[in-house]
């Protein structure tokens, strides 16, 4: 065994901090579930929630940026490491954005296809998670495999998705509403889509790996 695939008690520090920065995602997708369920109740809280989770991913990864000028010896590559932390960031940079979006521009109703939106990124995130949780177990590298699949078959899913739904909103008479939720749809995809880059790191990763 190269020295390299040995992982000190010390480099463990960095899978751990990738699952806690992917449980907060998994956390913010709740909330972002909860604010689309509940869109004219508890805008404010619901959305201070996922900001907070957002400023609290921040500290992590100012941690894993500190420790790897420090760290010999990692689990990942230095740039892998680099890699994932940012895909990850964005994942729930972006979330936080779009719950901001809902909250500032007020809307009053029911919209299917938010909801659609909200299950397809529980899911990818969920995917995330597991997939995360993973590395460095690299007898496990076909369930790492299965989760980047499922995330790449949301991500899939949400062009036809967002094309349903803009489709349906030149139906509209209010030109107002039609532009906050064409703008909403199109982030809530761009959250798939951040998804799916974690699901590029992930798979590049265990093929350096393999």
């Amino acid at each position: 065994m190269r020295i390299r695939d040995i992982i000190l008690p010390e480099d463990q520090y960095f899978l751990e901090i990738f699952c806690e920065i992917s449980e907060k995602i998994v956390q913010a997708s709740s909330h972002l579930t909860e604010l689309i369920s509940d869109i004219n109740q508890h805008r404010g809280i619901t959305c201070q929630k996922i900001h907070q989770l957002e400023h609290e991913s921040d500290e992590l990864l100012r941690k894993i940026f500190a420790r790897l000028e420090e760290s010999l010896i990692t689990p990942l590559e230095p740039d892998e490491i680099q890699r994932l932390a940012k895909a990850l960031d964005d994942v729930i940079d972006i979330i936080d954005w779009v719950a901001h979006q809902i909250c500032n521009y007020q809307l009053i109703g029911t919209y299917p296809h938010l909801n659609t939106f909200a299950e397809f990124i529980s899911i990818s995130v969920a995917e995330i998670r597991e997939g995360v949780g993973l590395l460095g177990s690299w007898n496990e590298i076909h369930e790492i495999k299965n989760s980047c699949q499922n995330i790449n078959h949301v991500y899939n899913r949400s062009s036809d998705l967002l094309s349903s739904a803009v489709t349906e909103l030149f139906s509209m008479q209010d030109p107002i509403l039609l532009i906050k939720l064409k703008d909403i749809y199109e982030n809530l995809e761009e959250v798939l889509q951040e998804c799916n880059d974690v699901g590029h790191v992930l798979n590049e990763i265990i093929i350096r790996h393999t």
